[in-house]
């Protein structure tokens, strides 16, 4: 909703809230009713005020007081099992001491967890990069921004790496590492001497950081740059910033691009114009030397998209229409940038030898699948292997595709490994009408592969996929 008077009081509006503010849904007229609807609709935890109105809705009958006693049995387990309960000398989680907070060996989880989450969306061979080139040109708003690193909800502490200390720690001695913004985040730049793209015209490689923050994409008071308090309206990085890398790609010089966001955006012309583009989410801490473990391939990228990125807004359906047609992987029919469960490697992996242990599956029976995965390339590297079911001959209209399973498995250059899945008739049920859970005798397709099985993602270079029928009776 595109709100067009400015909002105050801030501090109460949650999301039970929108139920009858004025500027939220109107779903109901007070908070009383709003309390009510929700614990009805299933929601045991109000982060916010609303449910302190719960006393009132039992006095005028609104809800059971049972029911307020069954959304609260799940929190109560979940304490007990932190063992809040307990004694303070029997609950293990008090004898942790606080320095294990930023030790040694939580930033290397952090390093690895953010390296892990990377996703390759191109490389035409220029990446990973050589650590003792002449001269590294970081540029970009992103590239020594600590907000680029942390998008919402997180704690600081006195060592964030961003991407340019990242980098520059990498390079071998003797490299030159040279830095500009060369561009704000969201605007034009007030001063239109631009000194940057001179200097990526003498450097072996251009690195840029771009992409969104949570000043375009953050949660109300956070967005300062938006004008819509963290909700976008238009589904493009800033003008600016493609603008910027128009003008650094014009030298003709290797460009790569380092995206952080975390939502869908248009990266169209960055996919044209770069020669290798890495999302890198907003990877926290350690992002800067996750990103250069990456870039200088002391690692293969190994994450996969965990949503579709459409070409455009045009693809999808209108934001009222609350209907699944048309979105998400499993049932989007438009063509989309990239794929749900997209993402390269440094190396290259091929699937075959696919069986299966029966054609044909029963209630309470289990079918086995497999094939063999091989690292044809020359780096070690993580394949992501995913397991998709689609419904051949649903009665109700069914997802396209549903993913089953994933496993990650670490090869060699030139090893081989046989990934197994399980499938169960629970994996085959669907949706209907009704909202109810069935499962319906037919024909299933079973296919494992990198990436979700379509063209579009053989045609960026994913691997090809191997499928196979199996029967319901």
């Amino acid at each position: 909703m595109l709100i067009t008077e400015p909002m105050v009081n801030l501090a109460v509006h949650w999301a039970l809230v929108d139920f009858y503010s004025d500027i939220g849904h109107g779903t109901v007229s007070n908070v009383v009713e709003a309390a009510a609807l929700a614990l009805k609709s299933g929601i045991n935890v109000n982060c916010g005020n609303t449910y302190t109105a719960l006393v009132e809705a039992v006095q005028k009958g609104f809800v059971d007081e049972s029911l307020i006693d069954k959304r609260l049995k799940p929190l109560l387990k979940t304490r007990f099992k932190l063992g809040m309960f307990d004694p303070q000398d029997l609950n293990p989680y008090n004898s942790i001491p606080y320095d294990v907070v930023d030790s040694k060996e939580n930033r290397a989880l952090a390093r690895e967890a953010a390296a892990r989450s990377v996703v390759l969306l191109k490389n035409n061979g220029v990446l990973p990069l050589k650590n003792d080139l002449n001269r590294y040109y970081v540029v970009g708003p992103n590239s020594a921004s600590i907000d680029a690193l942390l998008g919402n909800y997180f704690g600081v502490n006195s060592n964030i790496i961003t991407f340019l200390e990242g980098i520059t720690a990498a390079v071998a001695p003797g490299s030159q590492v040279q830095y500009s913004p060369g561009t704000t985040l969201d605007r034009k730049n007030v001063n239109p001497v631009d000194w940057s793209t001179g200097e990526a015209a003498e450097s072996d490689v251009t690195i840029i950081g771009m992409g969104l923050t949570r000043h375009i994409e953050g949660e109300e008071g956070e967005s300062i740059s938006s004008p819509y308090f963290g909700d976008r309206l238009d589904y493009n990085i800033p003008e600016n910033q493609l603008d910027y890398l128009r003008k650094i790609k014009s030298h003709g010089k290797p460009v790569v691009a380092i995206i952080t966001g975390g939502s869908p955006m248009n990266l169209s012309e960055v996919h044209e114009l770069a020669d290798a583009v890495l999302l890198a989410w907003y990877p926290g801490e350690e992002g800067g030397n996750a990103i250069a473990d990456i870039i200088f391939g002391k690692l293969s990228p190994s994450g996969r998209l965990p949503i579709t990125f459409p070409k455009s807004l045009d693809q999808l359906p209108p934001y009222e229409d609350y209907t699944m047609k048309g979105r998400t992987y499993r049932y989007m029919t438009e063509e989309p940038m990239y794929p749900f469960g997209f993402g390269l490697s440094y190396s290259s992996f091929s699937y075959s030898d696919l069986k299966q242990s029966a054609s044909i599956i029963k209630e309470g029976e289990m079918v086995e699948i497999s094939c063999n995965i091989s690292n044809n390339g020359e780096y070690p590297a993580i394949e992501t292997v995913q397991l998709y079911i689609a419904d051949d001959k649903a009665s109700v209209e069914a997802p396209l595709f549903s993913l089953k399973g994933i496993k990650a498995i670490n090869l060699k250059p030139g090893e081989s490994k046989t990934v197994v899945f399980n499938i169960n008739p629970d994996m085959l049920k669907l949706i209907n009408e009704q909202g109810d859970s069935i499962l319906e005798k037919g024909d299933f397709t079973l296919t494992i592969s990198g990436s979700l099985p379509t063209e579009r993602a053989i045609e960026l270079g994913a691997s090809k996929a191997l499928s196979t029928k199996l029967i319901l009776n």
